[in-house]
């Protein structure tokens, strides 16, 4: 099983204790759960989409200054 833990000190967020087992639970149900990690349909691909999405949508809510379906954006 690959460690997610080992990529501290490379300029990236650090992970707190709590993050790291919810990552190990995930991949350990969909491993059970028949889940491929990576490829297409894998927990991988589906997990970056999520990621690229929300700060996809983080970004536009800063730049229009609402968020999305915010009564505030309709002038």
């Amino acid at each position: 099983m690959t460690d997610v833990t080992n990529e501290q000190g490379r300029g990236g967020a650090d992970l707190t204790a709590a993050d790291e087992q919810l990552l190990r639970e995930l991949t350990e149900r969909a491993r059970t759960g028949g889940l491929k990690l990576p490829g297409e349909g894998g927990l991988l691909g589906k997990l970056t989409k999520m990621v690229v999405e929300g700060a996809l949508e983080g970004e536009l809510e800063d730049h229009l200054g609402h968020e999305k379906n915010d009564p505030a954006g309709r002038k």
